[in-house]
């Protein structure tokens, strides 16, 4: 099996969280919050949109229902968020001068 591409292993990261969520709160019965995973989880492929679905989806579970999501979960959450603007955010690429005199 090769290597997988920095974009891929993030996309990984994002599934084994989203994993780890599901199976904690299928253990703890949290309805609500595995409504809200379900529905945009498993990602059936890795394009933009679906991700951005996802991210938009548990932000909105994490600022509508904050109240019934532990620390840990809410952490995983912004870690998701984070993960996810790291795959769909454009990247700016900052050009910078270098001034400096050569010596002859």
């Amino acid at each position: 099996m090769g290597y997988l591409s920095e974009r891929e292993n993030v996309v990984e990261q994002v599934d084994s969280i989203c994993m780890r969520l599901f199976d904690t709160w299928c253990e703890a019965r949290c309805i609500r919050s595995l409504a809200y995973l379900m529905h945009c989880w498993p990602l059936i492929d890795s394009t933009p949109n679906a991700l951005r679905r996802l991210g938009e989806t548990l932000r909105e579970l994490r600022r509508n229902h904050a109240d019934q999501i532990d620390e840990g979960d809410f952490r995983a959450l912004c870690e998701v968020a984070d993960l996810i603007d790291e795959l769909t955010e454009p990247r700016t690429v900052r050009l910078l001068a270098v001034v400096g005199a050569v010596a002859e």
